[in-house]
C-alpha cells in the first residue's frame, strides 16, 4: 500500500482490529486500525459480526484503485436526442443534480464504481467510446459503510 496516515481517513469511517481476521493483509479498514494514534480513545470500530468466515461485508481493499476527476466533456459527441435523457439518469447515479454537478466540476472523487454505471449508461445508448474523465489517478479508495 501506498504510505499513507490515520489523517486521511474520513472522519467516522469504521476502522478494524481485528488481527485474526484472514483479510487483514488487503485490508484498509484493518491498515488504518494499525495507523490509529495512540492518542485516540474511540471511534467508529468494525465489529466481528460483520465477518462471515472468511469473508467481511466491510472489506476495503488497501490497492489502489483508478479514481477519476471532473467530467466536463462527458457528454460531448452525444446525440441531441439522447443527452436528456442521459442526463437525467447520470443525476440518479451521482445521486442528484446538484450532486451530479458536484462531481462533474471536480469537487468529489468519481469511484470505481461510479464510472463502471457510466460506462453501462453510455453502453446502454450504444456508445461505445471511451468516456473521459478530466483527470485520473490511482488512491486507495474509502468506500460508504
Amino acid at each position: 500500500m501506498q504510505q499513507t496516515d490515520f489523517s486521511l481517513a474520513p472522519k467516522d469511517w469504521a476502522i478494524c482490529f481485528q488481527n485474526d481476521c484472514p483479510l487483514k493483509e488487503a485490508c484498509l479498514r484493518y491498515t488504518f486500525g494499525q495507523l490509529a494514534p495512540a492518542s485516540l480513545t474511540h471511534h467508529a470500530t468494525v465489529l466481528p459480526a460483520a465477518r462471515q468466515g472468511d469473508a467481511c461485508r466491510l472489506f476495503a481493499t488497501n490497492r489502489p484503485v483508478s479514481v477519476a476527476r471532473g467530467m466536463h466533456g462527458l457528454l460531448a459527441g452525444v446525440r441531441a436526442g439522447d443527452a436528456a435523457e442521459m442526463r437525467q439518469r447520470l443525476f440518479d447515479i451521482f445521486g442528484s443534480r446538484s450532486h451530479f454537478y458536484r462531481y462533474r466540476q471536480g469537487d468529489y472523487d468519481i469511484t470505481p464504481r461510479q464510472q463502471a454505471l457510466v460506462e453501462s449508461l453510455f453502453r446502454s445508448f450504444g456508445y461505445q467510446h471511451q468516456v473521459h474523465y478530466d483527470h485520473v489517478t490511482r488512491k486507495v479508495c474509502f468506500p460508504n459503510a
